[in-house]
């Protein structure tokens, strides 16, 4: 991993869970999530900058987007690409 892949991963994080913070709770404890996109093979992760951060509830836990399945979690927080735009609305704000 690049040291410019670091620092964006780190940014991500400090956001905290991006499905929290769009329900009043900034900065929750998050894991890095790389969107899975169609016509990646099975372990192949998608690139630093296509990530989310989720807390492990809505990473991996019973509401979280492997604990539900992709499509079942998309339905109840949208889409990973929509969540991605407001990261990195998050992000950009944080810039300027």
């Amino acid at each position: 991993m690049k040291k410019a892949d670091r620092e964006y991963l780190s940014k991500v994080a400090d956001i905290g869970c991006i499905i929290c913070y769009k329900n009043g709770y900034p900065q929750t404890p998050c894991e890095i999530h790389h969107i899975r996109d169609i016509g990646l093979g099975l372990g192949v992760r998608n690139v630093h900058t296509n990530t989310l951060p989720l807390c492990p509830l809505h990473h991996r836990g019973n509401e979280g987007i492997h604990g539900m399945g992709r499509k079942a979690w998309e339905r109840v927080y949208g889409t990973q690409w929509e969540l991605l735009d407001k990261v990195k609305e998050i992000l950009n704000d944080e810039e300027n």
